[in-house]
């Protein structure tokens, strides 16, 4: 970080922290605590310190690797000993967070009270070096020297020996409840089945931004109320609620400049996933006809076309349509059959795979399914997807002096 000055300024930014341009940073390994309670037996692994003209800013370090989880004991103490000497606790390990800020143990109020507590996964560090490098911008701010460096972390991140892992499987839990619900079990939102099947979400969610950000080169985030980014808790308790009432685990993925979120929804029960965009149907179009054909123009990459739909919704109390892309293909007109007359309002393009089956409640397999299933429907759907924007206002005629003799050669 100290070295490749674009690496740092992307992970100091994740962390709250701007850095100016007569910023310098140091860091610092092995740090101890001088007089922390006399206890003397903490050392954090690392000590980031930032100084510029008029502020300075500093975070212990503390990282993990392989399948070694984040010590919550460790960390409170941390905060302890750091309050008012330093600004921030930073862990890194293999655990996946929505959100720096979302840290994957529990933190008293008490201690966040003039320290800051962030999280960032080995999976996230990664694959900022790889967007860096991707980026043309950032690769003209770096020397060739910093270039190298910046690659070679990356390769290691990259080697199995590393330690660093993604996510690959769902919590223990997930074959119990897919194989409990089937058979008609209940599982209470307060249930450690429940709680444990929505952090593992999470994780998943986590790293399906990671995944599409490295395949297109653009950071993608996950779309969340404000008021699930400012308590996490509260977050885990609306999903765990969803998921013990309707089955389903939900999220949106939000894509720089895609014509729409991505949603994705998977339900335990059906035992099916979907992702799904919705799009405004044209204005300017009068016919229902008109407004379906713009939208088959930019499915014309789809090839399993049985497995993606589309649904239109259509003014008034009028229910949606929806049939299958090959069924549309063949007739367009099947979307408006008793709906003669009305236009529609907005389109939902879909991707439901046919029944996952056994491999649905496998936790490695379920995930694999689940990352494959984005991956095509960004390449086939997404990418290829246009929000309507308004045409730009025509000339009114009756008003307009193109045409019309200067009145310097009418009066002469």
């Amino acid at each position: 970080m100290t070295v490749v000055r674009p690496f740092a300024e992307q992970l100091l930014r994740s962390w709250g922290v701007k850095m100016a341009k007569t910023s310098e940073l140091r860091a610092y390994t092995e740090v101890e605590f001088a007089g922390s309670d006399g206890e003397g037996k903490d050392r954090p692994d690392g000590l980031l310190y930032l100084s510029a003209r008029k502020k300075k800013w500093a975070a212990v370090v503390e990282a993990k690797v392989g399948n070694e989880k984040i010590p919550e004991e460790q960390v409170q103490r941390y905060g302890k000993s750091v309050r008012g000497r330093v600004n921030a606790v930073v862990t890194i390990s293999n655990q996946l967070a929505p959100l720096p800020s979302h840290v994957p143990y529990s933190v008293p109020k008490r201690l966040r009270n003039g320290v800051d507590f962030y999280h960032t996964s080995w999976a996230s560090v990664l694959t900022e070096a790889r967007l860096l490098l991707k980026d043309g911008d950032a690769k003209r701010e770096m020397d060739p020297e910093q270039e190298y460096i910046l690659e070679e972390l990356a390769l290691y991140m990259e080697h199995p020996s590393s330690g660093v892992q993604r996510f690959e499987q769902m919590n223990a839990d997930w074959r119990t409840m897919v194989l409990g619900l089937r058979s008609g079990k209940q599982f209470p939102s307060s249930s450690i089945e429940v709680e444990n099947t929505v952090g593992g979400w999470h994780q998943e969610v986590r790293d399906l931004c990671l995944i599409l950000s490295l395949c297109i080169g653009e950071r993608v985030k996950v779309r969340l109320p404000r008021k699930h980014q400012a308590d996490p808790e509260l977050r885990l308790r609306s999903d765990g609620d969803r998921l013990a009432g309707s089955w389903e685990l939900r999220c949106a993925l939000l894509v720089p400049n895609a014509a729409s979120d991505i949603e994705i929804v998977v339900d335990l029960k059906s035992r099916t996933v979907s992702c799904a965009m919705k799009l405004f149907a044209p204005g300017h179009r009068k016919r229902a006809s008109a407004k379906i054909n713009w939208l088959l123009r930019q499915l014309g990459s789809v090839t399993r076309t049985e497995e993606v739909s589309v649904r239109v919704f259509w003014p008034g109390r009028a229910a949606p349509t929806q049939e299958s892309l090959a069924a549309i293909r063949d007739s367009p007109r099947c979307l408006e059959h008793g709906r003669e007359g009305l236009v529609p309002t907005s389109f939902e393009v879909l991707m439901i795979p046919r029944v996952l089956g056994k491999r649905f409640a496998g936790r490695r397999t379920f995930v694999e399914d689940l990352e494959r299933l984005v991956e095509r429907f960004y390449e086939e759907v997404g990418q290829n997807l246009r929000a309507w924007t308004p045409p730009p206002p025509p000339i009114d005629k009756s008003e307009s002096r193109v045409g019309r003799p200067d009145e310097d050669q009418v009066r002469g």
